[in-house]
């Protein structure tokens, strides 16, 4: 029997280790909860890696279509495609009965990355999709930087080179970032910029300026006792309003306009692949035979489709009848947040839902797994990908809600590939 205590204690003590500058200013005893983080690893069949390695090749194939992008561009608000794709995005999934994997979400800012790569070398499992990850994800950013500073005018800031590349200054940007529950992984982030020569610092989006055709900083919210004022080369982007819309996010929808920054997750990808509707719209068989694909990739992006349709457009009553079938999401949703499942929605909450913006997804139940000692739990799968290239996986174990991380001995875990 594991002692989860124990366990958090080890694990805690390695990612000092690893990040000891993080741990100085910030600790990670007192940062990760140890129900953020399983002390177990899921074994999974070969199968289900060779299936999420042709769905994700599949969705990037059709996200570098003229015909895609041109489709999705026509959806308000405006959004310019920045040269660049983005870093550290993820598919989440489930398995249905039939081993299929399924398709959660896309999603274009997802967190929890440095730790997952922690726990592989704690857990002594092997990352088999990639032999150095950290490496890789700084050759991400620097990817990120170079297209989109070749797709726009702007030029990196004016302080002497560190590294090897013009990248000098990076923002990572969230809304009131030390208050975020993973604010340690932004840490974590920073620190690992340094390795590379990059001065990386945590913003709110309104603690930015968009002046002279340059994203400033007018302030940090970190206990840097340095200045941050001046250009940014980069955005490291985890804020959740996904299309710069709100008036907090105006510095970065005037940068991101005039291409006057490198920034990574972007709008423009989500406007691609992370949108609902874009699940909406492929739930669609005609609209998806339409699409300049091959037969195996759209064979791969229809098996893996979780089922959608738009609440307002269905009869309501067609839809009472039939919302144990269902999922109800809204369209604007991100980390599980207002989303009921039919079989427990009430009359009140259903008419709520008739008259809000919301997606109606059909139910695939979470697999579930036992290990020794303990009771049953659901997971998902998690594949952080760039490009069309899957570069880490893990799964997510809990009980109950995914979204409370509050179940002993769940939380992120490796996947062991059998």
């Amino acid at each position: 029997m594991i002692c989860y205590e124990t366990f958090h204690q080890d694990f805690t003590d390695a990612l000092a280790q690893s990040y000891p500058e993080t741990d100085q200013r910030f600790s990670f005893r007192q940062r990760i909860i140890p129900t953020l983080v399983s002390p177990y690893v899921l074994e999974l069949k070969r199968d289900i890696r060779d299936q999420a390695e042709k769905i994700v090749a599949a969705y990037f194939r059709l996200r570098q279509t003229p015909e895609w992008a041109a489709h999705s561009s026509k959806q308000e608000p405006v959004v310019p495609d920045p040269g660049n794709t983005s870093a550290l995005m993820s598919y989440d999934f489930h398995i249905d009965s039939d081993g299929a994997l399924r398709l959660i979400e896309i999603n274009t800012n997802a967190s929890l990355s440095l730790l997952v790569d922690e726990l592989h070398r704690f857990q002594k499992i092997e990352n088999v999709f990639s032999k150095e990850f950290k490496s890789e994800i700084l050759a991400t950013f620097t990817q990120e930087f170079n297209e989109a500073r070749a797709a726009g005018s702007f030029k990196s800031s004016d302080r002497s080179p560190h590294g090897s590349t013009d990248l000098k200054r990076i923002g990572i940007v969230d809304e009131n970032p030390t208050a975020q529950r993973l604010f340690i992984e932004f840490a974590m982030y920073q620190e690992l910029f340094a390795t590379a020569g990059w001065d990386a610092k945590f913003f709110d989006p309104t603690e930015l300026r968009f002046v002279d055709g340059q994203l400033q900083a007018k302030h940090h919210v970190a206990t840097d006792e340095d200045d941050a004022d001046g250009p940014l080369d980069l955005i490291y982007n985890r804020n959740t309003d996904f299309y710069f819309s709100a008036e907090t996010s105006r510095a970065l929808r005037e940068a991101m306009m005039a291409k006057a920054a490198a920034i990574t997750p972007h709008p423009y990808e989500y406007r691609l692949l992370g949108d609902k509707d874009r699940l909406l719209e492929l739930s669609d068989d005609g609209f998806l035979q339409s699409l300049p694909l091959s037969d195996e990739d759209r064979a791969a992006i229809s098996r893996s489709l979780i089922r959608t349709i738009e609440v307002k457009n269905v009869e309501p009553e067609w839809m009472w009848k039939e919302r144990k079938g269902y999922f109800f999401k809204p369209r604007r949703s991100h980390g599980g947040k207002a989303v009921y499942r039919g079989s427990s929605t009430s009359r009140g909450t259903f008419h709520s839902i008739l008259a809000g913006d919301y997606l109606a997804q059909e139910m695939v139940p979470p697999p579930v797994v036992t290990f020794e000692g303990e009771e049953e739990m659901k997971y998902d799968l998690r594949f952080y990908v760039y490009r069309g290239k899957i570069q880490l996986s893990c799964s997510r174990l809990y009980r109950g809600q995914m979204t409370n991380s509050q179940s002993p001995g769940g939380g992120v875990a490796p996947i062991r590939w059998l």
